[in-house]
């Protein structure tokens, strides 16, 4: 990643007509300067990060909402439902060669971002304290479309079954922006439900909310997403590391 804070501002006094009491204050004219690069840097970042979480932003509702900017048309948005033959497949796939030859590509791509911090160019991990996570671009000269819907609903069962998560939601939002339409299918899961503390005990958040989210533009699968987003506050235990959530994801390689 480019250096974030090789940005630099420069002041003259021949180039920005500041009145002489103030040029001579050139500790605040540094610190002003700093400030502008601090509010810059945060904007890269943000800029970065918006990428890869946008689709799993959680507003201050307890169900995470899509929202739509005003050039959006909402076309449909409704709970996920898979039909018959949509499960008939996924239950050949999950007992298939292609599940395993996936999810160990995947866990090899990841062990290889841990130690060169290089990875396939058709996927990208997102690594920084608050939100872990990654996003595979959709090559169909790999892999095949349904194959991805089937990762993408394998994802979700893997963590609800092995960790004990709960689906919040499953649904499905088609947009519209001027050409180009939009298919958002997402599974939310919050880590399982705890009762009976005892005073000032701390609550595990496992890996903290998690997204799962396929993307489809113009009728063309685009990408495939999953972010896990902490917990940062005194009532919850410290993170499980995403080390341990892709070895659930790929525990069957």
């Amino acid at each position: 990643m480019f250096d974030l804070f090789e940005c630099k501002f420069t002041t003259k006094s021949s180039e920005l007509p500041l009145k002489k009491s103030i040029l001579r204050k050139k500790d605040k004219i540094n610190l002003n300067n700093q400030s502008i690069r601090s509010v810059w840097t945060f904007m890269s970042i943000w800029t970065q990060i918006k990428k890869i979480i946008i689709p799993q932003q959680v507003p201050k509702t307890n169900c995470p909402k899509m929202e739509i900017s005003e050039e959006e048309e909402l076309l449909a948005h409704e709970i996920i439902q898979r039909n018959e033959s949509e499960n008939q497949y996924y239950t050949l796939w999950n007992n298939s060669s292609a599940k395993n030859s996936f999810l160990s590509w995947l866990k090899d791509q990841y062990l290889c971002y841990q130690n060169t911090g290089c990875c396939d160019p058709a996927v990208m991990f997102l690594m920084i304290p608050s939100v872990n996570g990654f996003i595979v671009k959709f090559d169909e000269g790999r892999w095949h479309e349904q194959d991805f819907l089937c990762l993408f609903d394998y994802m979700k069962n893997s963590i609800k079954n092995r960790e004990d998560y709960w689906v919040q939601v499953s649904d499905i939002k088609n947009t519209k922006k001027g050409s180009q339409t939009e298919s958002v299918q997402r599974h939310y899961l919050k880590p399982p439900r705890q009762t009976g503390l005892e005073s000032g005990e701390k609550m595990d958040q496992k890996f903290g909310n998690l997204m799962v989210s396929l993307c489809i533009i113009n009728n063309k699968l685009s990408s495939l997403k999953l972010s896990a987003t902490h917990y940062n506050d005194h009532l919850f235990e410290k993170a499980y590391p995403f080390d341990k959530l892709i070895h659930v994801l790929c525990e069957t390689v």
